[in-house]
C-alpha cells in the first residue's frame, strides 16, 4: 500500500472570483487561513465578528498541485481520503468532479484511478456557503423545522450536519467556517486493506476474550491471513474475503490482563492493538495499529426504591460519575492543538473528574481528545451532533446521518474512554416542549422518530453492542415522552441560572443523573485584555455584553452577586466575586447531590471550557486559566468529601430555599449546619474529623473530634451544629464552622457558616505570604475568605486555591508548571508575577 499526505499549504480565494489566491493550511479552516493572511481583523477582538459574518456566506475554493508517481496509479485501488471537509464541498482532480460531501462529520474516500495522471496534477476542493446551503434547504422543506436561535447567529443550521456552535451560541461566537478540517491524503492498494478496526470484550472467564472485528477492502476475492497481536498474544486466521468492503472477525485470549480504571479508582493500563491482513501471493501485508484498554463497563438502569436506577459500573464497581460537559475547543481550526487538548485533559482529571460529556452541538472531536481520556482516565459521555433544535429526516439527510454513526462508531470504538453512546442535546425536550404546540407537530414527531429511533439508534448498536445508547439527554429512557422525570434517567437543571432560583433551589431536587447545570462567571482581566479595551472594563459596557451571549447574563450575575456578596466597586475584585459566586453555586449542587449518593450518581456541570474570552459557564478560560470553579471542582469532586448541609428556619430541609422569580426573600435563616462525610472510595475507611466553631477573629466556641468510619462508597452525616448553640455575646456573622478529614483518601478542608457572605464580620487580615521554588505559604492571624493565589499568565495550577483560611492557620500550595518549568524559573515567575487577594479586600 502507498500513502502520499496532501495536507500542508494550499492556495485558497473565493470561489468564481478574480481574487488573488491567498496561501491556506490543511488541515485547516477559511477564518484562520484569512486570519493569517491579514485579510480579516481577529474575529474575537470587539465586535469584529460582526464584520467577517460575510465569511460564511461566501463559497470558497481550495486547491494544490501535486506530484503523482506513477508506480502509486498502479495499484487496483487508487483513492483521495478526506478524513474531514466542512462541509458541503466538491472535490475535483484536473477539473473532472470526483466526489462530494453534504456532512462534516463523515469521512470519505473517493475513487481518483481514471482522473490522476502521472506527473503534475491539481486538486481542488470547491466549498458552498454553509449559510446559504442550508437556507435553500429549509425552503425548500415543506413545513418548518424550529431550532433555538442565539443573539449572534446564523438560520437554518438544522439542515447542514455541521457543527452547530459554528452558526452561534449562547456562549460562542458565529463563525460558520468552511475547508479541509483533517487529513487528506492519497491512498493506493492492490491487496487488502483494513479500514477500520472494532473491539469488544468478553470478561465472563477468568480471563479476557477480546473480539477484533476488522472493516477490510479487498481489491481481489481470495484467502488472506488475518493475525492479531494485543497484549502478548498473537492470534492468526485464514479468511476468506469477497472482492469489496467486508466485516471480518477474530476472537483472542488475552489471560489475565491488567484492568483500566477510571480516574481516582485505579491506573490506566493501555495495550497495543496490531491488526495485520497478508497477501501471500503479493508478498504484501496491511497493519495498523491502535491501543486499547480492558475494563468492562455498564449504565445500570434497574428499578429500585426511589424510581429507577442510572449510573455507571466500571470492572464490578458503581462509579459516581464527576465531570463537566465539554465545547469544541476553538471556533477557528488552527487554534485545536495537542497542547490546548492536554490542558483542558489534564486540568479535568486533576480536578478529580472521571468523566466528560462531548456534547452534541460541536463536532466529535480529533483522535488526541480521547487518546488523552484514555490516558487520564476520564470516562467520555458522547452526544451524536444534535443539538437544541429539530430536524428534518428527508431520505438524503437520514442515509448522511447513517454514514456519520457508523464511520464516528467505527473511529471511536477501541478508546476504553467511551462509556455511552448518547442520540442528542435537549432534543427530546425540544420536541415535546418547546415546539410541542408548533402547527408541524406531528411531523416533528415522525421526523423524531425517524431520526433518532430508526437510524441513529440502530446504527449505533450494529456497529458497537457493548456500549449503552441512551435516547437523548436529558431523557427519563426509551419508553418516556417526560424528559423531566427525575426519578428515573438524566437531567438538565437550570432553575438556578434560567430561572433566576437561589443557589438553595438545589436542595430541593432529587435527581438520578445531572448531566448539565451551570452557572456564570466572567473570565480573569488576563483573559478580557485579549479582546477589550480597558475602557469597556464594565459588565454593562455594550462591548462587554457582546462578550455575553446570553440575554441579560451580566444583569444575572450582579443582581445574585447582591445576593450574597458585597458589590465590590473595582472591576478586578468584581470579576473575582463573580468567580466565587459561580463556585458557591457549583458546591452547592455538587455535594448537595454527592451526599445523596447511591440515589443521585453522578454530576457534569456545564461547563469545562472556553471557545473564546466571553462571560459564560466555564470553569477554564479560553487561555487555558482556572476560574475559581475549576479549583473549587478539586474539591467538590475529591475522593473524601467533607460538606456542610444548612438546614433552614422553619423547614427541615430545603423547602423553604426555593423562591418565586428569584426574589431571595423567603430563603429563611440558617439555623443549624449538619457535617457529613461522602466517600468515594471502594475500601471501608476509618478516619476522624476535626471540627471548630470559632470566631473570624480567632476565640474557639466548640472543639472536637469526630470519628468517620464509613463502608465502600458510603455517604453519611455525623452530627449537626446548631446556631441557638452559639454562647449569647458570640453573633452568627462572626462564627465560622470548620472541619478537617484526617484518614484515607485525598480530601480538603471546609468551611460553613450561618450567614450569607456580604453579612459576615469579616476582620481586615493581613496575609503573610512566601515563596519557596514552587511552593506557596499563607498565613494569618484573622480568618481570610477565598484566598486567591493569581500567577498571571503563568500557565499552571496550584494545588489549591481560593480557599479559606482559618484564624492562625498556614496553609502551603504547590504551583504545578503545566510547561515542566523548574522549580527555581517557577519562583522567579511567582516572585514577579504573584498577587494574592481575599474576600474583605474587595470592600
Amino acid at each position: 500500500m502507498q500513502k502520499q499526505s496532501l495536507d500542508g499549504t494550499w492556495r485558497f480565494r473565493e470561489r468564481d472570483g478574480d481574487g488573488e489566491w491567498l496561501s491556506g493550511s490543511v488541515p485547516g479552516g477559511v477564518y484562520t487561513d484569512l486570519l493569517n493572511a491579514g485579510e480579516i481583523p481577529d474575529p474575537f477582538y470587539e465586535d469584529n465578528e460582526l464584520d467577517v459574518q460575510w465569511v460564511g456566506k461566501t463559497d470558497w475554493e481550495y486547491r494544490r498541485t501535486v506530484a503523482v508517481d506513477e508506480s502509486l496509479l498502479d495499484h487496483d485501488r487508487v483513492l483521495l481520503q478526506c478524513d474531514g471537509l466542512d462541509t458541503v464541498a466538491t472535490v475535483l482532480v484536473n477539473g473532472e468532479e470526483v466526489g462530494r460531501s453534504i456532512n462534516m462529520h463523515v469521512g470519505h474516500e473517493f475513487d481518483v484511478a481514471d482522473a490522476l495522471e502521472p506527473g503534475e496534477n491539481e486538486i481542488a476542493v470547491r466549498f458552498r456557503s454553509p449559510v446559504e446551503y442550508g437556507q435553500e434547504r429549509a425552503e425548500e422543506h415543506p413545513y418548518e423545522v424550529p431550532a433555538i436561535r442565539y443573539p449572534v447567529d446564523q438560520p437554518a443550521r438544522s439542515f447542514v450536519r455541521k457543527a452547530q456552535c459554528h452558526y452561534g451560541w449562547d456562549w460562542g461566537p458565529c463563525l460558520p467556517t468552511v475547508g479541509i478540517y483533517r487529513d487528506v491524503s492519497l491512498v493506493a492498494y492492490s491487496s487488502p486493506r483494513i479500514r477500520y478496526t472494532k473491539t469488544e470484550q468478553d470478561h465472563a472467564g477468568d480471563g479476557v476474550d477480546l473480539t477484533v472485528r476488522a472493516g477490510i477492502d479487498a481489491p481481489e476475492a481470495g484467502e488472506y491471513d488475518l493475525g492479531v497481536d494485543v497484549a502478548g498474544a498473537n492470534v492468526t486466521e485464514t479468511v476468506a474475503l469477497e472482492a469489496g468492503e467486508q466485516e471480518v472477525e477474530l476472537t483472542v485470549d488475552v489471560g489475565d490482563v491488567d484492568r483500566w480504571w477510571p480516574n481516582g479508582y485505579g491506573d490506566q493500563p493501555l495495550y497495543d492493538l496490531a491488526v495485520t491482513v497478508e497477501d501471500d501471493e503479493r508478498g504484501e501485508a496491511h497493519a495498523v495499529a491502535d491501543r486499547v484498554g480492558f475494563r468492562e463497563i455498564d449504565l445500570v438502569v434497574e428499578p429500585d426504591e426511589e424510581g429507577t436506577s442510572f449510573y455507571f459500573e466500571v470492572n464490578g464497581e458503581p462509579v459516581f460519575a464527576k465531570g463537566a460537559n465539554t465545547i469544541p475547543a476553538a471556533p477557528m481550526y488552527g487554534e485545536v492543538t495537542r497542547d490546548r487538548y492536554e490542558h483542558l485533559i489534564r486540568s479535568a482529571a486533576d480536578a478529580n473528574m472521571n468523566m466528560l460529556r462531548v456534547w452534541g452541538g460541536g463536532y466529535y472531536e480529533y483522535d488526541d481528545f480521547y487518546d488523552l481520556c484514555d490516558e487520564y482516565g476520564l470516562l467520555v459521555w458522547q452526544d451524536f451532533m444534535f443539538s437544541c433544535a429539530l430536524y428534518p429526516a428527508d431520505e438524503r439527510f437520514l442515509d448522511s446521518v447513517e454514514a456519520e454513526v457508523r464511520y464516528q462508531v467505527r473511529r471511536l470504538a477501541n478508546h476504553p474512554s467511551i462509556a455511552l453512546w448518547c442520540a442528542n442535546n435537549e432534543n427530546e425536550e425540544a420536541l415535546h416542549n418547546w415546539y410541542g404546540d408548533h402547527e408541524a407537530h406531528e411531523q416533528h414527531v415522525e421526523d423524531y422518530r425517524k431520526l433518532y429511533e430508526e437510524t441513529v439508534g440502530p446504527a449505533c448498536e450494529a456497529e458497537d453492542p457493548s456500549r449503552t445508547y441512551w435516547p437523548g439527554s436529558p431523557s427519563s429512557g426509551p419508553d418516556e415522552d417526560d424528559p423531566y422525570i427525575f426519578e428515573k434517567g438524566d437531567v438538565h437543571y437550570w432553575d438556578v441560572w434560567h430561572a433566576g432560583q437561589p443557589f438553595e433551589d438545589y436542595y430541593a431536587t432529587e435527581p438520578r443523573f445531572v448531566s448539565e447545570f451551570g452557572y456564570q462567571s466572567f473570565p480573569s482581566l488576563d483573559s478580557l485584555s485579549t479582546v477589550l479595551d480597558e475602557d469597556d472594563f464594565n459588565p454593562t459596557a455594550p462591548i462587554m455584553e457582546h462578550h455575553q451571549r446570553n440575554p441579560g447574563g451580566n444583569t444575572t450575575i450582579l443582581k445574585r452577586t447582591a445576593s450574597y456578596f458585597r458589590i465590590p466597586f473595582d472591576f478586578s475584585d468584581f470579576v473575582y466575586v463573580s468567580q466565587l459566586l459561580q463556585a458557591e453555586a457549583m458546591t452547592t449542587a455538587i455535594e448537595h447531590w454527592r451526599r445523596r449518593k447511591p440515589t443521585t450518581m453522578g454530576t457534569l456541570y456545564w461547563q469545562l471550557n472556553d471557545l473564546w474570552p466571553v462571560a459564560s459557564w466555564a470553569s477554564i478560560e479560553y487561555d487555558g486559566k482556572w476560574k475559581a470553579q475549576q479549583y473549587a471542582a478539586r474539591r467538590q469532586y475529591a475522593p473524601v468529601l467533607v460538606s456542610f448541609h444548612p438546614e433552614f428556619e422553619g423547614a427541615g430541609g430545603a423547602e423553604n430555599a426555593q423562591a418565586d422569580d428569584g426574589d431571595d426573600a423567603d430563603r429563611g435563616d440558617v439555623v443549624a449546619q449538619t457535617l457529613w462525610i461522602t466517600s468515594d472510595l471502594t475500601e471501608p475507611i476509618e478516619g476522624e474529623i476535626a471540627l471548630r466553631v470559632v470566631t473570624l477573629d480567632g476565640d474557639v466556641v466548640r472543639e472536637e473530634t469526630v470519628d468517620a468510619d464509613l463502608d465502600a462508597h458510603e455517604s453519611t452525616a455525623l452530627l449537626t451544629v446548631e446556631r441557638g448553640d452559639l454562647p449569647e455575646d458570640v453573633a452568627p456573622s462572626e462564627v465560622m464552622i470548620r472541619a478537617e478529614y484526617d484518614g484515607p483518601g485525598e480530601s480538603y478542608p471546609t468551611a460553613a457558616f450561618f450567614e450569607d457572605y456580604k453579612a459576615l464580620s469579616l476582620p481586615e487580615a493581613d496575609l503573610d505570604v512566601t515563596v519557596d521554588g514552587a511552593a506557596v505559604t499563607v498565613a494569618s492571624e484573622d480568618a481570610a475568605l477565598f484566598v486567591e493565589l493569581d500567577a498571571g499568565t503563568f500557565r499552571g495550577s496550584f494545588s489549591d486555591n481560593y480557599f479559606h483560611l482559618a484564624p492562625g492557620e498556614e496553609r502551603t500550595v504547590a504551583f504545578d508548571s503545566y510547561d515542566g518549568r523548574r522549580d527555581a524559573v517557577v519562583a522567579a515567575r511567582l516572585a514577579e508575577d504573584l498577587s494574592v487577594r481575599h474576600l474583605r479586600d474587595t470592600y
